[in-house]
C-alpha cells in the first residue's frame, strides 16, 4: 500500500509540473505570443499541493479496489478536477504567489478566492474530462503493476 501511494505522490508531481506547463504555454499562445518557456513560476505551486495529494490518495484507492467501474471514475474525475482547481485556483495561487513575490501585500486575496471559485465550477467540464484522461491512466498504471 505504501508504494502505491508513494507512486501516486510521485505521478502527482509529474502530472503537476506537466499541466501547469501545458496551461501556461496554451494561454500564452492565446494571449498573443509565447514569451517564456517556462511561463509564471507561481502556477507550479500552486498545483503541486493538490495534484500530489490527489494522486497519493488515488494511488492507495487503486490499490485497495479489486475494480473500479467506469461510472465511478468519472465520479472520481469530477471531485478530482473541482478539487484541484478549486485550490489550485483560491489557496494555491495565494500561496505561490507570496512564495514567488516574497510576500502577500501585492495579491488581491479576497479577489482570488472569489474568482477561483468561479473558475472551478465555469471549468468544470473540461477539467473533469482532462482528469478522466490522466485519472484512467493512472489507474490502469496501478492496476498493471499490482
Amino acid at each position: 500500500m505504501m508504494s502505491k501511494t508513494f507512486t501516486g505522490v510521485i505521478f502527482g508531481l509529474i502530472i503537476a509540473f506537466v499541466s501547469a506547463w501545458l496551461f501556461m504555454q496554451i494561454a500564452q499562445f492565446i494571449a498573443g505570443g509565447i514569451t517564456s518557456f517556462w511561463g509564471e513560476s507561481w502556477l507550479f505551486y500552486a498545483v503541486i499541493i493538490p495534484c500530489t495529494l490527489t494522486f497519493a490518495f488515488l494511488g492507495g484507492y487503486f490499490y485497495k479496489k479489486e475494480e473500479v467501474t467506469n461510472k465511478k471514475l468519472w465520479l472520481i474525475s469530477l471531485l478530482s478536477a473541482f478539487f484541484i482547481t478549486l485550490f489550485s485556483g483560491t489557496i494555491g495561487a495565494i500561496l505561490g504567489e507570496s512564495i514567488v513575490r516574497g510576500g502577500m501585500e501585492t495579491i488581491n486575496i479576497e479577489g482570488t478566492l472569489v474568482w477561483g471559485t468561479i473558475y472551478a465550477f465555469v471549468f468544470l467540464p473540461f477539467t473533469t474530462a482532462f482528469a478522466r484522461l490522466i485519472i484512467g491512466g493512472f489507474y490502469s498504471f496501478i492496476k498493471t503493476k499490482k
